[in-house]
């Protein structure tokens, strides 16, 4: 269960317990956990090839970690072992619903090019949540 104690005035949004991610011997992720409530502005930092990016890989299982427990609001995302021993998502309509309430912007966004900035932006929400674009003025 989620433990309001540390700001029971704020809802949980984010609550990661006990992280690891290996990549063969190499561990990347040593049981890092992390808690953060509505409205919280949180800054990873440390230098490359240290683990952020694989850390926020994980909270979305674009990356499997190894062992930890991963909690979006007031919901665990549900894991199970998978053959590899990495944690997989236990139910994938769970995983697809979380995904679509949680926004990453990565390091190499991979605009497309012929396209416009605005254009860029509506292609998440109107390819993926199907919402219909506004006719332009």
């Amino acid at each position: 269960m989620l433990d309001t104690a540390k700001n029971p005035t704020r809802p949980i949004a984010l609550d990661l317990q006990d992280i690891h991610k290996s990549y063969g011997s190499l561990e990347v992720l040593k049981g890092v956990s992390l808690t953060a409530y509505d409205g919280d502005v949180i800054s990873i930092l440390g230098s490359s090839g240290s683990g952020k990016s694989t850390l926020l890989r994980c909270i979305n299982l674009l990356e499997n970690p190894n062992h930890g427990r991963i909690l979006i609001g007031n919901e665990e995302l549900m894991l199970k072992p998978a053959k590899s021993g990495e944690l997989q998502a236990a139910d994938v309509k769970q995983l697809e619903s979380l995904r679509a309430r949680v926004g990453f912007v990565f390091q190499n966004f991979n605009l497309w090019p012929h396209k416009t900035i605005l254009q860029n932006i509506i292609e998440g929400p109107t390819q993926v949540l199907k919402i219909k674009k506004r006719p332009s003025n």
